[in-house]
């Protein structure tokens, strides 16, 4: 905060010495125990302001969320080797009427849409097994009816059946080689990158794992040269190459579909999975990525957010500097860990 508020105010051949004398000097541990103190009490008001339990009013997507959790119970519940008739009554009611509330606020959706194969599944592998819940068939044939928006041309939800086959033949790929292909670039060419391949690349992105499969991580793409210099006057790392990346994306989470203390850091696991995923995906679409750390405070999370446009309920996760590959170029040689260091057998 002090090297940001400096860099603002003072001249740049000052601003250079005290930047100097700041990163030389020895940081007493109880300024940084105040700073940490500090941030927390910041996440803490973040958390507690927009994670489901504390809403004063219930977002759409959170309610979504909500719905997604519920029938994803369902859906795990189906794909068990050994699965009970009639199990997770409970569950069932309660996304029942977790659909009805959101109806009374929202317009039927494609969550919903998933919701109602879900619970088709679960009523059609109920009834092959001699148990017929004709209250859970009404309420299916209820929504059914056309009255809310039924799409029959949505039919994912529930579980499908697949072989052992159809997973070994489709992941034939050397993923080691394709991992160790990629480097952090830092030395883009001038060819602008197309946004498809960035839409693609999130699309492949989105099987990326979640906690109960909410899917909350959101992708922020920002072209302007103007916006992007902004943005990574709060990054730092970005020295010499960031301003010449086509694009820069910021992965975020939302808030508003996590629920309760317990999932408190769940936003940045599931949020890190999926940047790994999106970069792993731009480099099968031959585009260049570097990973770029936002570890910021408050202060700088609040003028970042103005600047990029995020909404306070979104946490911040990373940024990636994103570009088109030139022909030939330098990418550090960076060690990596002997595999004995970091496996831990127990």
């Amino acid at each position: 905060m002090l090297i940001a508020v400096a860099k603002k105010y003072v001249p740049n051949s000052l601003y250079e010495f005290l930047k100097e004398i700041y990163i030389k000097a020895r940081i007493p541990s109880w300024i940084e125990k105040y700073k940490l103190i500090k941030n927390y009490s910041y996440d803490y008001k973040k958390y507690s302001s927009y994670a489901a339990p504390f809403q004063k009013n219930i977002s759409k997507e959170s309610h979504e969320a909500d719905i997604i959790f519920l029938y994803h119970k369902i859906e795990k519940g189906l794909s068990l080797k050994n699965i009970k008739v009639g199990f997770g009554k409970g569950n069932i009611t309660e996304l029942l009427l977790s659909i009805e509330s959101y109806l009374r606020k929202y317009e039927w959706s494609d969550v919903c849409q998933v919701a109602l194969n879900s619970l088709n599944a679960y009523y059609s592998f109920n009834k092959e097994n001699g148990l017929d819940d004709n209250h859970l068939f009404e309420k299916i044939r209820y929504y059914e009816s056309g009255n809310f928006g039924y799409n029959k041309d949505i039919h994912v939800g529930g579980i499908k059946e697949i072989t052992k086959s159809d997973i070994i033949n489709s992941s034939s790929i050397n993923f080691k080689e394709f991992a160790f292909s990629r480097y952090s670039i830092r030395n883009f060419d001038s060819t602008e990158l197309s946004l498809e391949l960035i839409k693609e690349a999130t699309n492949i992105a989105q099987k990326t794992p979640s906690v109960c499969n909410r899917q909350t991580t959101r992708v922020h793409v920002y072209s302007s040269e103007k916006i992007k210099s902004e943005i990574l006057k709060h990054q730092n790392g970005n020295t010499g190459f960031g301003e010449n990346a086509s694009k820069i994306i910021i992965v975020t989470n939302n808030l508003e579909c996590f629920k309760g203390a317990n999932e408190r850091n769940q936003c940045f696991i599931d949020g890190g999975m999926y940047a790994m995923s999106l970069i792993y995906a731009l480099h099968s679409l031959g585009v260049g990525t570097c990973a770029l750390n936002l570890a910021v405070g408050g202060y700088q999370d609040k003028m970042l957010r103005e600047i990029a446009k995020i909404d306070d309920s979104e946490a911040m996760i990373m940024m990636i500097a994103v570009g088109s590959i030139p022909e030939k170029l330098h990418v550090a040689a960076s060690y990596r860990r002997e595999v004995e260091s970091v496996l831990k057998i127990n």
